[in-house]
């Protein structure tokens, strides 16, 4: 009995708490983006929010991503730009951003339509809601793919290749349909460029400018609702090799010394050896100082002079 006892009250308790457990496991909050435009003006470029459960209904919705981006974003907060009311329709928009149209709103959640503000958001979702410019016949539009969808990260020197799509009701088909959007000028933070978008809605643009980017883009002939792409961009990292080649450059100046040589010219002194006898006057060649025939010349006047004196003497004897 008493085992039966714990057994009945332990299973009580299980099916008690089973609740507790399932909401707990349920995500209590996401993160995701939204953008909000007014009339064709950009209000909210995708600003990243955490939804909670704002309205009570135990879900996680677009109604609730909406009054938290209000609440972010919006001078007042939800409770000066944003309501929502049920109509025929469901939970339906009845004022966004401020802007009190009559009903003339749109969202979409990864660029599809919605079925209503209760539509549940989930992790890394993209929000796009918007009050009409021109009643129901703004075109809405996106950039197909990346970065259409996410805010992707880039840096100063890339390029950004999009694709310009618009989403229109096809009333003979009865559906939705995409199409291209040629000769749309991109511009970027709100400021127009010389690049626009060829027949297949294909643009290359080059990335120029760091910090946050807004990539949208205008149209002529149609109202569109403007598509968003945001780039979170870096500046390149530039290599500068520097060689810090420090040369001592030691300029020796040198003082360079002309030595000018003068040139000594001496004066050849021409010596006249004379030798004076009664037989007659020798003249010995003149030599110039520094020739080789002067001491021989010397040395035979010399002997002539000694032979003549003993000649002399030898005829007085």
């Amino acid at each position: 009995m008493k085992k039966t006892t714990v057994c009945i009250i332990a299973s009580a308790l299980m099916l008690q708490t089973a609740p507790l457990f399932l909401h707990a496991s349920a995500a209590d909050s996401v993160k995701m983006k939204v953008t909000i435009t007014g009339a064709g003006e950009i209000k909210v470029a995708a600003e990243e929010i955490t939804v909670t459960d704002k309205d009570g209904d135990e879900k996680l919705t677009i109604n609730d991503a909406l009054i938290i981006a209000h609440d972010q974003f919006y001078e007042g907060g939800a409770a000066a730009g944003y309501t929502s009311a049920e109509t025929d329709w469901g939970l339906s928009i009845k004022k966004i951003w401020g802007i009190d149209n009559g009903g003339n709103y749109g969202y979409t959640v990864n660029n599809v339509f919605a079925m209503g503000l209760t539509d549940p958001v989930s992790e890394g979702d993209w929000l796009y809601a918007y009050a009409y410019k021109d009643g129901y016949s703004d075109e809405y539009t996106y950039f197909e793919g990346d970065p259409g969808k996410k805010v992707q990260d880039a840096k100063t020197g890339d390029t950004a290749e999009l694709k310009l799509v618009g989403t229109y009701y096809d009333s003979d088909a009865k559906g939705m349909k995409q199409e291209p959007i040629a000769n749309a000028v991109i511009t970027v933070n709100g400021k127009e460029t010389s690049y626009k978008t060829d027949a297949e809605g294909k643009v290359s643009l080059p990335v120029e400018t760091a910090g946050n980017v807004v990539i949208s883009a205008n149209y002529t002939g149609k109202t569109i609702v403007p598509p968003i792409a945001k780039l979170n961009v870096t500046a390149a990292e530039t290599t500068s090799t520097t060689t810090a080649a420090t040369t001592a450059a030691t300029t020796t100046s040198a003082s360079a010394t002309t030595t000018t040589a003068k040139a000594v010219t001496t004066k050849a002194t021409t010596t006249k050896a004379g030798a004076t006898t009664k037989a007659g006057t020798t003249t010995a060649g003149a030599s110039k100082t520094g020739d080789s025939t002067a001491i021989p010349a010397l040395a035979v006047t010399g002997v002539l002079a000694l032979g003549a004196a003993f000649a002399t003497r030898r005829r007085n004897a």
